[in-house]
């Protein structure tokens, strides 16, 4: 006889609150539409260490005040679509603006997928 399978506790929210994951990703925003996030601060990291050992160099983090209990790692795409919808690139001119966040398909890195992007 195997073992049996161990209760436990049944989830009826958004499954991704109950992923381990430190950065917010598109997994986050899909099927929700557009989502508003309020800039809670913006940081630089000399390094950003990845758990599948990947490193990114000057890494840019976005913070969010509630809901979103992760930062977003900036890339240019993001910071391209920042300046454009605020009219500026001077981040404390960001902190306290709400941005629309969606998680769109297309294609990155050579193939379809969903990405994080910033609504225009």
């Amino acid at each position: 006889m195997s073992t049996p399978v161990p209760g436990g506790q049944v989830i009826e929210d958004a499954i991704t609150k109950h992923l381990d994951r430190r950065f917010l990703s598109s997994v986050d925003l899909a099927g929700q539409g557009v989502v508003e996030l309020e800039v809670a601060r913006v940081e630089k990291l000399p390094e950003l260490r990845y758990d599948n050992g990947k490193v990114e160099k000057n890494a840019i983090l976005m913070y969010f005040t509630k809901p979103a209990d992760r930062p977003l790692v900036l890339k240019q795409v993001h910071i391209k679509a920042i300046i454009n919808k605020l009219q500026t690139n001077n981040v404390k001119d960001w902190v306290g603006t709400k941005l629309p966040f969606e998680a769109k398909i297309g294609k990155y890195f050579g193939k379809e997928q969903l990405a994080v992007r910033i609504r225009e």
